[in-house]
């Protein structure tokens, strides 16, 4: 009989998570009550229409929604929040149908910091730097009337926009205009489509 058999040593628990973690370090329940940010980013997203939306954490909060089909500026799917600090808000999304050109808008840095009395006649392409695959496309679609007024809004928001097929990805320095963001999105798509 092997000396060791049956031994009555304890072996060491493993903790398994963060919750058991959290409660064996200090005693008690982790408060899962939603922090004010929180709170307000999800009341963002629902008045954007944002239905479906699931919060995950790990080292960023990520939120995952879907506008509905009857709204009126949907045209991604999957879209993902990720709120990295304060301020900066990158946000991921598939487009329902693919975008015709390879589109990368960056807004120049001294624009951000412009007043503008009156955007009227304004094109936005004198405030953005762009990269493209087809520099026709990109300026009918930077020219439209709506595209400008809806960049115009954001100007101070955005830092960059890129679209390329299915993939839609952008930063902004607010969460607070997310509204005109989508209506942004939507327009460039139609004016893409309708080429």
């Amino acid at each position: 009989m092997p000396r060791f058999f049956r031994s009555k040593k304890q072996r060491k628990r493993n903790i398994t998570s963060a919750e058991q973690y959290y409660r064996e370090k200090y005693g008690e329940e982790k408060d899962d009550s939603p922090s004010d940010r929180d709170t307000a980013i999800m009341q963002k997203l629902i008045e954007v229409g944002a239905y479906n939306i699931k919060k995950s954490s790990g080292y960023l909060t990520k939120y995952s929604f879907d506008l509905p089909i009857e709204h009126e500026d949907d045209v991604t799917q999957r879209i993902t929040l990720v709120e990295e600090s304060d301020k900066d808000v990158h946000i991921d999304a598939e487009l329902i149908h693919e975008f015709p050109l390879f589109l990368h808008v960056t807004v120049k840095e001294d624009t951000r910091n412009r007043e503008f009395e009156s955007v009227t006649g304004m094109s936005i392409i004198d405030f953005v730097n762009v990269r493209t695959n087809n520099d026709k496309l990109a300026m009918k679609i930077l020219n439209d009337s709506y595209v400008s007024e809806y960049f115009f809004q954001l100007v101070k928001d955005v830092v960059l926009i890129s679209a390329n097929k299915n993939t839609l990805s952008a930063k902004l320095t607010s969460i607070d205009k997310l509204k005109y963001f989508f209506k942004l999105i939507a327009r460039m798509v139609n004016v893409a489509e309708k080429r």
